[in-house]
């Protein structure tokens, strides 16, 4: 077997390149590559601990949630025993209201004397009230047309606003 001669020619075009066979640009492109996907990694994991807090924070508000529903149904509950008929009456006896015949509750002889004189005192300024808001209404209109100055008018109007404002 002859072994066939290989021309210095071809070592020579081998050994031009120098000690690295990679291009520079090579080197670059996968140095970028490897960066982006580092970076991608770090924002997926960023991303899993963001689900992972908002699933703790999501299982706080139902328990918060169930709390406040447990609450809500307590309350009703107690709302509808407070209202019943039964407990109304209980309250009505502890406070001092008596049961009639007539299914009417009476009120206590010590409320009613309390109530009575002030009852009184209140019709008494109402109608009082009412009787100088009518005068009040009825003179501005009867001296309107007696008077012929329209500054006379201005001032009889005003009387009336201002007893009404004094009292």
């Amino acid at each position: 077997m002859s072994r066939k001669k290989i021309s210095q020619t071809n070592q020579q075009k081998k050994t031009k390149r120098g000690g690295s066979s990679i291009p520079w640009r090579y080197c670059f492109l996968t140095l970028i590559c490897g960066l982006l996907l580092i970076t991608g990694f770090f924002f997926a994991a960023g991303q899993h601990f963001s689900s992972i807090d908002y699933s703790y924070r999501n299982s706080h508000l139902r328990k918060q949630l169930n709390e406040l529903e447990a609450d809500k149904r307590r309350l009703v509950l107690a709302k509808e025993i407070a209202l019943s008929p039964a407990e109304i009456k209980k309250v009505a006896k502890k406070i001092g209201f008596t049961e009639t015949t007539d299914k009417i509750a009476a009120v206590p002889a010590s409320i009613n004397s309390a109530i009575k004189p002030s009852a009184e005192k209140i019709k008494q300024s109402i109608s009082s009230r009412i009787e100088t808001i009518k005068k009040a209404v009825e003179t501005p209109a009867k001296e309107t047309v007696k008077s012929s100055k329209p500054q006379d008018t201005k001032n009889k109007l005003d009387k009336p606003q201002a007893q009404i404002a004094a009292r």
